[in-house]
């Protein structure tokens, strides 16, 4: 077992005059593909993923790497529509408790892009990411005319570049979140992981992986090798059908986690360390995961399954059950944190409730835990409490079916934003940028989210709705448009200083939906400051003691309007927001 307090090749070997953080993810960003190579590229898509393995092993082996070096690693190979992100968060917490030194791979980043790779549960710091992108960036670039040639993309180098900082800092297990799919995906370069996981399967990003849940499956299964286990939550029969199939002809036992049960919590007087129903899926996958890993660890590499044979029907796939957890399983469960996923932030006078869901199953989840956090809180503050939805979703995903789910949590006012922070330049950190889409695009998906909302109410209540002053200011796509949004139908309300002037004055008691009110933003920070009715960005408070959560209970009995804010949809919204909210979340 390596040791987490040993000092790392990479950090010891200082590099002063490297070029800075920024400098590295500037560079990093020159490797997206713009809009429209992506547009051609997607017309070719089948062809081209096919050899992207192969391209990996290229640059793996240009950056000085072989993939028996990354098999080395130890991985906890993971897949899935939802929560596999939750997963590897909830495996790393569990493997730290037992001593292990962890590396995690994962995507997207919510405010800096060195999130991506974590030790020991905590991102990389901007010297180590710095320094582990030139080097891993002039390899290839030096040998660019070599083997496969070229460059690698954005999310493949990052892949790469992870497997250099895990070799370097001689981490014992590497937690490997897959970016799209499975089968053809960066990171299924790894050839003999220890074990292999599956979260839910949900429809999304269709238009590479396939609209049905059987082609979705046959994508995610892809991570499957031989002799390796691979365990899956529960899916519909018809998913599980083609990943038992495919368990069959790569020749690797499936295994089924059912969720972990709230008494196997409530008996330890734990909760889970990230909120809401679905993470009892997901902690029960990480457990099993954990399980069997150290399982093979204990056995010189060979887990309990490798002899055992595939399923050979539904009914007969092995059920794993999540039961008489060790102390460090419930303490690893209970000490986990991902921000961004059901995360709850206090600012003065402000709750911020952020959530990414992107998919209708995990926006009902969403819903869910909303409802249940935010009414507990209205109830102990006991005060006037306004609501407000701060929203975008981006490519192909049914917004309507989303935001339909959204009616219930009764919002006066929903605010509809790109995943851009500040319209002022010099305000947007170089790791969010995206290049990979077009400005004008970006805008009238917003402004479809936003028509799409206003249509949910406007057909229930179309007078009183017309008839409200805000509303009434909206403008709305022209009659039969479909479709279509014209740019210059779009209003941003907005100052020279980009602070938004419209104010809706004081606010009461929960109101009906159908009083819900409509604003398109040019940026996140303008959509924050209107959702919450202040002039400016509330932020974070530090960790409060029970006197100072006494004296703002007090406050707001005295009168004060307390705001609850949902961020949810696109996870880069949410990052964007916590850029704002809690600037130095990564410190």
């Amino acid at each position: 077992m390596a040791s987490s307090s040993a000092a790392s090749d990479l950090t010891a070997h200082k590099h002063h005059n490297k070029p800075s953080y920024t400098e590295a993810v500037k560079a990093l960003n020159s490797l997206q593909s713009n809009a429209e190579t992506i547009k051609r590229s997607l017309e070719h898509r089948n062809e081209s993923r096919k050899h992207n393995i192969a391209r990996m092993v290229d640059y793996l082996q240009r950056a000085g790497l072989t993939v028996e070096d990354i098999d080395k690693l130890n991985v906890i190979h993971v897949t899935g529509t939802k929560g596999k992100g939750s997963t590897c968060a909830f495996a790393e917490s569990i493997l730290r408790q037992y001593g292990y030194k962890t590396g995690t791979f994962s995507s997207p980043h919510l405010i800096e892009v060195r999130e991506r790779i974590r030790i020991n549960g905590h991102p990389i710091d901007q010297e180590l990411f710095s320094t582990a992108f030139w080097d891993v960036y002039n390899r290839l670039k030096s040998t660019e005319d070599r083997g496969e040639g070229g460059m690698p993309h954005y999310f493949g180098f990052l892949t790469v570049m992870a497997f250099h900082v895990f070799v370097r800092e001689g981490v014992d297990v590497v937690l490997l979140e897959v970016g799209i799919g499975g089968q053809y995906d960066s990171t299924n370069v790894v050839s003999s992981p220890v074990v292999c996981g599956i979260s839910s399967l949900d429809l999304d990003h269709t238009s590479l992986l396939g609209h049905t849940l059987e082609e979705i499956a046959w994508h995610k299964a892809g991570i499957f090798k031989k002799g390796a286990p691979a365990v899956t939550v529960e899916q519909p029969d018809s998913a599980m059908q083609v990943l038992l199939e495919r368990s069959q002809e790569i020749q690797c036992p499936l295994y089924l986690a059912p969720p972990l049960m709230l008494e196997e919590l409530c008996s330890k007087q734990a909760d889970l360390g990230i909120a809401g129903p679905k993470q009892l899926y997901n902690a029960a996958l990480a457990v099993q995961l954990c399980t069997i890993w150290l399982s093979a660890q204990h056995k010189g590499g060979q887990t309990e399954d490798e002899q055992h044979g595939c399923a050979s029907s539904l009914d007969s796939i092995p059920v794993r059950h999540s039961t008489g957890l060790s102390q460090q399983m419930i303490t690893g469960l209970c000490e986990c944190r991902w921000p961004g996923r059901t995360q709850t932030v206090h600012a003065e006078g402000v709750t911020y409730y952020l959530d990414g869901a992107h998919t209708t199953d995990s926006m009902q989840q969403c819903v869910q835990w909303f409802q249940q956090a935010a009414e507990k809180e209205r109830t102990g503050l006991r005060c006037k409490v306004s609501r407000a939805l701060v929203f975008n979703m981006t490519g192909d995903r049914p917004v309507s079916a989303l935001l339909n789910s959204l009616k219930v949590c009764e919002f006066q006012r929903a605010a509809f934003c790109p995943n851009v922070v500040s319209t002022i330049a010099s305000e947007n950190i170089p790791d969010q940028m995206n290049l990979t889409v077009e400005q004008d695009t970006v805008v009238r998906k917003c402004a479809r989210n936003q028509q799409s909302w206003d249509k949910l109410f406007s057909d229930s209540s179309a007078k009183e709705f017309q008839s409200h002053p805000v509303a009434a200011s909206m403008t709305d796509a022209p009659p039969g448009c479909g479709e279509d949004v014209y740019l210059d139908s779009v209003d941003f309300t907005r100052n020279s200083d980009d602070h938004v002037v419209s104010r809706l004055g004081d606010t009461c008691d929960l109101v009906s939906p159908q009083e819900c009110e409509s604003k398109l933003f040019p940026c996140i920070s303008s959509a924050l400051q209107w959702a919450t009715q202040r002039g400016e960005v509330a932020v974070a408070r530090p960790k409060e003691s029970a006197a100072a959560v006494g004296h703002r209970h007090e406050q707001s009995r005295s009168g004060h309007t307390h705001v609850q804010v949902l961020v949810t949809g696109s996870l880069h919204l949410v990052g964007g927001v916590l850029e704002l909210i809690s600037p130095h979340m990564n410190n």
